[in-house]
């Protein structure tokens, strides 16, 4: 089982002295951690990219082929992306907590 996120990251791309800075706009599922057991070995989060759109000065600006699979294969954007869900997960269940103590207090 997986949960979607959806998040907006900045790119830079520096060539020669030229910076450009693009928006990408990223959906991606991220897939539950699974202890090892007897006749399975463990399985990490692991996360897979749905869909990359560029963005530059919000106009959707389309990559080569190759520039858009160095992207969205990258071990380090993949890692970028597991602790991004991590920290919506985490924020995500200190406000159901929050709100829980708003519910008991208003009692």
């Amino acid at each position: 089982m997986s949960t979607k996120y959806h998040t907006k990251t900045p790119l830079l791309i520096s060539v020669a002295g030229l910076d450009i800075e693009l928006d990408l706009v990223v959906t991606y599922s991220v897939s539950r951690y699974r202890a090892a057991t007897l006749t399975q070995p463990e399985e990490p989060r692991s996360v897979e990219i749905d869909d990359v759109r560029f963005f530059r000065c919000g106009i959707e600006t389309a990559l080569p082929g190759w520039l858009e699979d160095a992207i969205s294969e990258s071990d380090g954007f993949k890692a970028h992306l597991l602790q991004e869900a991590a920290d919506k997960d985490a924020a995500a269940a200190e406000d159901a907590a929050e709100y829980r103590r708003e519910m008991r207090a208003a009692l």
